[in-house]
């Protein structure tokens, strides 16, 4: 029996979710364990990436788009016969993340990350991985990252 008792897998739909979904799958199945999938509708970093001007309509359809992307995920899992649950949660994703594992105790979280170009990486935020790990400490996080393009 494995130690790995429940995996948490973020969502978003992009070329790296899909990649980190293939391997979530590849693990559930190896290891007998159901899995969580958080989409995160992140309305705060969209507001400020508009200039604090995030319509009505524009929130209505990124919840929208979290919405189609989880049932996406979860069909793909069940499809396969993993049992999977489904969450769309709002705020951060770093404090969503870290609300669910405490919530629920995920032995592993599976997420996906697009690598930067050295000349870019000073620009952004830090990946969410790097925060996630500072914070939740004894979960083991597996990043799947694709090159950058």
């Amino acid at each position: 029996m494995s130690s790995i008792s429940r995996m948490l897998l973020v969502y978003d739909g992009t070329r790296e979710a899909r990649a980190a979904l293939a391997r979530c799958s590849q693990l559930s199945l190896a290891l007998s364990a159901p899995v969580d999938i958080v989409s995160i509708v992140d309305a705060e970093s969209a507001n400020a990436r508009c200039g604090g001007l995030l319509s009505d309509v524009a929130f209505t359809h990124i919840e929208e788009h979290a919405r189609h992307t989880l049932d996406e995920a979860l069909s793909q899992l069940t499809n396969i016969g993993i049992a999977a649950n489904g969450y769309v949660k709002f705020g951060r994703i770093t404090e969503v993340v870290t609300r669910h594992a405490q919530t629920f105790n995920p032995d592993l979280i599976v997420l996906g990350h697009r690598a930067r170009a050295k000349r870019t990486a000073w620009w952004g935020e830090r990946p969410a991985h790097v925060d996630l790990a500072e914070r939740l400490s004894g979960t083991t996080i597996v990043t799947v990252t694709l090159a950058s393009d």
